[in-house]
């Protein structure tokens, strides 16, 4: 059954057409600018963020992706500024991104209305050398798959991409639109095989609300979906933290029965008051839940705590973010 699943997963891969999905995180509740270039500059301090996740360990070709991004206001513009770079490897496929944004930012009452924009390159590669197909011959070292629009070495190609939102944030609220891959490229890895990866625009909301309970105890539920105009997936999460230095969480991916991806459990610390650690545990609910052994998230994010050349800012309750 799991050479069911691996031939199946490596079919969707196989086409000479394929459609590029923004990577899967469990813990995006902590990284809002990993996600809205729009967020950049909102907790008026440098953070810094870095991330790795493996997905679906113990299924061959599973998803593994690192990332780590930096953003910082530029108060006498009201603005803020950051730069991302992410490295996601499927199978035989691997995409390296690095984008660096802007945002501009307004106060709105109580709240800061921020407009983002952020652009860059996707660097994306196929290793032909890991394909395999039904009627290819694969004996004695030899790579021929009998197909004549798959490569058998790697090729890759350079494209493009650029992405928008807007993030509304108070103490008690976050708000977050983004549409992911603007421009919608299409990146050729191989001219004369014509081997392309069509790179679709995605739309995610981010909402996030946060409560003071009792005792330093404060919860923080959170939405986050996920859509392509074709295939949508929502995650439902709350965490409840304490002393604003402990917190623990879980989450909920899907919204029907046809969609139930994992049941996530989540917790961090902060190792100093500036750096903390999170990490997470998915759980696999949808038919995979046979073939993989979970999913493993970790999370190292820096907050300098004050204004770049001032003092350290005071302490905020509200917020799940570091």
């Amino acid at each position: 059954m799991k050479k069911v699943y691996i031939f199946l997963y490596a079919s969707l891969c196989l086409s000479t057409s394929w459609a590029q999905q923004t990577p899967q995180y469990s813990l995006y509740m902590l990284n809002p600018y990993g996600a809205n270039p729009a967020a950049a500059g909102l907790d008026k301090t440098l953070v810094a963020t870095g991330g790795f996740r493996s997905q679906w360990v113990g299924l061959q070709g599973s998803p593994t992706t690192q990332y780590i991004n930096v953003s910082v206001p530029l108060s006498i513009l009201s603005s803020g500024i950051g730069i991302a770079i992410e490295n996601e490897s499927i199978g035989a496929r691997r995409g390296l991104s690095a984008k660096a944004s802007y945002s501009f930012i307004r106060q709105m009452g109580e709240g800061q209305l921020s407009i983002g924009a952020s652009g860059g390159i996707l660097q994306g590669a196929l290793d032909g050398s890991k394909l395999r197909t039904p009627e290819g011959d694969y004996n004695q070292g030899v790579i021929d798959h009998q197909d004549k629009f798959l490569n058998s070495v790697n090729v890759n190609g350079t494209v493009p991409i650029f992405d928008a939102g807007v993030y509304f944030k108070t103490n008690k609220l976050d708000i977050g639109l983004v549409v992911s891959n603007l421009n919608k490229p299409t990146l050729t890895l191989d001219k004369q095989v014509v081997t392309q990866l069509q790179l679709k625009r995605h739309y995610s909301v981010f909402v996030a609300t946060h409560f003071n309970l009792f005792a330093g105890f404060t919860m923080h539920p959170s939405v986050f979906v996920q859509s392509d105009g074709l295939q949508t997936q929502a995650n439902f999460s709350t965490i409840l933290r304490y002393d604003n230095n402990f917190f623990v969480g879980s989450t909920f991916r899907g919204y029907s029965k046809t969609t139930q991806d994992a049941l996530v459990v989540l917790g961090g610390f902060q190792l100093n008051p500036k750096l903390t650690v999170a990490y997470a545990y998915d759980i696999s609910l949808s038919a995979l839940k046979t073939v993989n052994n979970g999913s493993h998230e970790i999370v190292l994010q820096y907050n300098l705590g004050r204004a770049l050349g001032k003092g350290k800012l005071p302490p905020i309750i509200y917020n799940p973010r570091f």
